[in-house]
């Protein structure tokens, strides 16, 4: 009797569960109704919704829909027009039986408020659909491999305390839940709970027992979105102290140990691709994530999650986004380190390399921020050689703190902000220049500033900025400069490294030094590289990043010689091909030898070697370049053109006239003390120097050449 008994009761929840389906979709008017009025249908609250389906559960969990829409919705509050109702339509005429507008919300549905204008746009879906995530039909469905390679197996296991580095995996069945179902794909749920929150996860402790899967700590920094990633892409053990990477060695008191179950490719292992050590320069190291950012894996990855950054030989197996901006300098060319020197998890550790060799990322402590007086150390700098301090000017321009006091980096191991008496600890990991320092969004490309560029110096009293950019004025903001002809004396560039933005906006900047009486302005039949891209892509991003390329390479070199412009086609708009001012590597290489050696005339003179014996018959060097009397102004100035080339290399490019002039004048005044706009190249400097007799326009017999 208990059986029958039991059989009827299920049979009687069967049928009301099918009538409930029914009167939810099957009355549906969505597909043969216009959304107008579908949205007309009037609302009727929460409370009533939850009222008959606080009793629905999920399926596969056997999890009510309402507790899951109530713990981690971000649509549950209602005050902001929000609700159940927000996404199924209005209730007034479902009262449990009757059609309800849309019982299955699709992305159609979610683009009527993710448009950009009521809430975010979003292409998820789409974007989804083109990941390796979106398999369809999983290639693995038996053993352990179900775990992170199908819907059920990431639900079930996530939701039992399944999840965890090899030790764990490796060690065990899934047989916790046991289940016997057909396997699927991973799809948006896998991740998604009812109403659109992060799935929670659990893991077991050393004793076996079911704890929160929390590598982000819950101490401050919590991030659902890190702690749902790692369930699979394993970086952290579940409370966050232990580093899961191959081997052994103790970092920072905390032992490593196996990542997850794919540990034979350097690729597939989170830590040793986004994990810098902080104890060593021996080995190729990762990068660093913004744990307490809104998206530590979304700030790069996205929903589509590719990268493509596995290895084919020493170079991407495609080329992306990520590989481009992997092996620039922004990112310190990691990627192209690993490649050329990693072919297993082993050697990656112990390659030798660091990841961020160019001195823009490792040559000072840059979150350094203050001394134990409190006055300033490297905060100044951080704006443009950390990603938290860029992020944070590029979203302030105009309150931006200089010093660097705002900028937190408590993301960083070992990085203690100052106290009184106490310096800021530095933290011995680096930041690069990340995708979510430029980007708000990095997924969908949105800018943080597309507005004006700041600079950190002034001309005339007055503040320089930079405006009309469009998407280059993030280029700008660093690539302006940090100082120019009215800066105090220094032993280095006064514009700083790369200062490509300070000499295409010389008219702005002034960020040569220039001689009084001389016009420097540019010659608009000359001279159109600022007007680039005007109030759009601008002339950075147009130049460097054509197809959105983002290794930022203008040009394709040969053992240092250009051999292919990478956006032809912008150059022959202007320079066309066959025309007196046609574009080309050859001209490039050319220009590029000119002002080479222009440089080395100039920089020649500044020394007074012999055959260029200057004015003052003294060499200008950096122990006496701040004597005002020994060294006056002008003879600074000609010391401090001729760093230009140290610092911008390409110059001769960015602002060929204004680059010209700096250097012709600098020659003009240290080989007489007078500007008479002329100078003359000797016969020995004539063959020495050819390529400097072309791009200086000098006579070939008389050597002399005019004022450009």
């Amino acid at each position: 009797m208990r059986n029958k008994k039991s059989s009827l009761i299920m049979l009687l929840c069967v049928l009301s569960l099918t009538a409930f389906l029914s009167g939810c979709g099957s009355s549906s008017k969505e597909g043969n109704t216009s959304t107008a009025d579908l949205d007309s249908v009037a609302s009727v609250g929460d409370t009533k919704c939850i009222q008959c389906h606080s009793t629905v559960t999920e399926a596969l969990t056997g999890e009510s829909i309402i507790t899951q829409y109530q713990n981690s919705s971000p649509h549950k509050d209602v005050n902001d027009g929000n609700g159940c109702e927000a996404c199924h339509g209005g209730g007034a005429q479902h009262n449990g039986v009757g059609p309800i507008p849309f019982p299955i919300p699709d992305a159609n549905r979610c683009a009527t408020c993710h448009n950009g204008v009521t809430a975010q746009a979003t292409n998820a879906h789409t974007a989804f659909e083109t990941s390796n995530h979106a398999e369809g039909t999983p290639s693995h469905t038996s053993g352990v491999c179900v775990r992170c390679h199908t819907h059920e197996g990431a639900v079930l296991s996530n939701k039992s305390g399944f999840t965890g580095d090899g030790t764990v995996i490796d060690g065990g069945t899934f047989i916790a839940p046991a289940y016997t179902g057909a396997y699927t794909g991973i799809k948006c749920e896998t991740c998604h709970d009812h109403g659109g929150g992060l799935r929670n996860i659990l893991a077991k402790d050393t004793l076996g027992r079911d704890v929160a899967w929390n590598p982000s700590k819950a101490t401050g920094n919590k991030n659902n979105q890190f702690n749902l990633c790692t369930s699979c892409h394993t970086m952290y053990n579940y409370n966050g102290n232990t580093l899961l990477a191959n081997g052994t060695a103790v970092v920072n008191g905390v032992t490593t140990g196996t990542v997850g179950h794919h540990t034979t490719n350097w690729y597939r292992i989170i830590a040793t691709t986004h994990y810098d050590d902080p104890l060593t320069t021996t080995k190729i190291e990762g990068y660093n994530i913004r744990m307490k950012g809104t998206n530590p894996c979304f700030d790069c990855h996205g929903h589509e999650a590719k990268t493509e950054t596995r290895t084919a030989g020493t170079t991407p197996a495609d080329a992306t986004i990520h590989t481009d901006w992997a092996q620039s300098a922004h990112a310190g060319k990691i990627l192209a380190q690993k490649y050329a020197n990693a072919t297993s998890v082993d050697t990656v550790l112990a390659a030798g390399a660091d990841s961020t060799t160019g001195d823009a990322w490792v040559h000072y402590p840059w979150t350094q921020t203050t001394k134990a007086d409190g006055t300033a150390d490297r905060g100044a700098c951080q704006k443009c050689h950390t990603s938290t301090g860029i992020s944070n000017l590029l979203d302030n321009p105009d309150t931006y703190d200089n010093t660097g006091a705002g900028n937190d980096f408590s993301h960083l191991n070992g990085w203690v902000k100052a106290s009184a008496g106490v310096a800021t600890t530095a933290s011995k990991q680096m930041e690069v220049l990340y995708c979510w320092g430029c980007h708000s969004n990095a997924g969908k490309g949105t800018l943080r500033n597309t507005t004006k560029a700041v600079l950190d110096f002034e001309y005339q009293d007055k503040p320089v900025e930079i405006t009309g950019l469009g998407n280059s004025t993030a280029c700008a903001v660093c690539h302006g400069g940090r100082g120019n002809v009215e800066s105090p004396r220094s032993s280095r560039f006064q514009g700083h490294h790369a200062p490509t933005a300070g000499v295409m906006f010389n008219e702005k900047t002034h960020i040569g030094y220039e001689y009084a009486g001389k016009d420097y302005t540019n010659a608009t039949t000359h001279f159109e590289h600022d007007k680039i891209g005007l109030n759009a892509s601008g002339p950075c991003a147009s130049c460097h990043m054509g197809g959105k390329n983002h290794s930022f390479a203008a040009v394709t070199e040969v053992a240092g010689a250009i051999t292919a412009i990478t956006n032809q086609a912008l150059c022959n708009t202007c320079h066309t091909p066959g025309g007196a001012y046609e574009m080309t590597a050859t001209k490039l290489e050319e220009e590029k030898a000119g002002y080479a050696e222009a440089s080395a005339i100039l920089n020649n003179y500044v020394s007074n070697v012999a055959g260029f014996v200057n004015y003052l018959a003294l060499a200008i060097t950096g122990t006496n370049y701040s004597d005002t009397v020994a060294v006056p102004d002008n003879a600074y100035g000609a010391y401090q053109n001729g760093k230009l080339i140290g610092d911008e290399p390409c110059a001769y490019v960015h602002n060929r006239i204004y680059t010209k002039r700096l250097i012709f004048d600098s020659i003009d005044w240290m080989d007489n003390g007078v500007l008479n706009g002329t100078i003359t190249l000797s016969a020995s400097m004539l063959t020495t120097y050819p390529e400097a007799a072309v791009w200086l326009k000098a006579d070939a017999t008389s050597g002399i050449a005019t004022r450009p």
